[in-house]
């Protein structure tokens, strides 16, 4: 799974040049705790029929977050001196927002994405595309914003491929020393009993090797299975303690 599979692509942004006033208004607005900051640039869109035509693409310049507000209201209110001069609401986003950011694309895998979040302590990711035929040093600059991705997102892709939002129940395999051959046993049984597998999720502890597997059954009645688990002595579970096959 890439990033382009949950980012978010409907995007809310404001200008370098806009207010923080204007900022705080689409906060307030629309519940965000971060927002992108872009200035629109028009570019040549190719076209079949090589008719001159321009696009409107949104090149990304910093990241301003609810944070940021708080801190220079925050200021203003211990120094109303300055603030008498100009009101801090009307200072300009390019003067407070974020300009050195971590960044990925498209094709970034949800797996690094998730990686750099906890490791970097980060809530969000802007998700940037670059032209190809650019120098390296003009495509850092030029960087499309297309997306951006939270760990809000993260959290919904793995719901989801976990089957969370589809009808069914999840088992637990114990996998002894690692051994998958109770994975692919178990696998072959509901084959067979045709009940479908929505997803399976086996993942290693602090030795690197994975010691039950979760999988999400795609049925509310596992009965038939669960016996031949038994009857084959697979152990498993779909509430604390592994039950072993008799």
């Amino acid at each position: 799974m890439i990033i382009r599979d949950i980012m978010t692509t409907q995007l809310v942004t404001v200008a370098p040049d806009d207010t923080l006033a204007r900022a705080i208004s689409l906060f307030r607005q629309h519940h965000f705790h971060h927002l992108p900051v872009a200035r629109s640039v028009s570019v040549r869109d190719p076209q079949p029929d090589d008719q001159e035509r321009r696009k409107v693409q949104r090149v990304l310049a910093g990241v301003l977050t609810s944070q940021d507000i708080d801190l220079q209201a925050a200021l203003a209110r211990q120094n109303p001196a300055a603030a008498g001069q100009q009101s801090w609401q009307e200072r300009l986003v390019a003067e407070v927002m974020h300009r050195g950011l971590i960044r990925v694309t498209p094709t970034t895998s949800v797996a690094a994405a998730a990686q750099i979040l906890v490791e970097r302590n980060l809530t969000y990711l802007p998700v940037v595309e670059y032209a190809a035929e650019q120098e390296p040093a003009l495509a850092e600059q030029q960087a499309i914003l297309v997306g951006l991705v939270t760990r809000s997102d993260l959290l919904m892709a793995l719901s989801r491929a976990m089957g969370a939002f589809e009808p069914g129940m999840q088992l637990n395999l114990a996998l002894p020393l690692g051994d998958m051959s109770f994975l692919a046993r178990t696998l072959l049984l509901a084959a067979e009993l045709h009940i479908s597998v929505r997803s399976i999720l086996a993942v290693p502890v602090d030795d690197g090797v994975p010691r039950v597997a979760t999988l999400r059954l795609g049925t509310i009645n596992p009965a038939p299975l669960l016996m031949r688990l038994q009857k084959e002595g697979i152990q498993y579970s779909f509430g604390n303690a592994l039950v072993e096959g008799e």
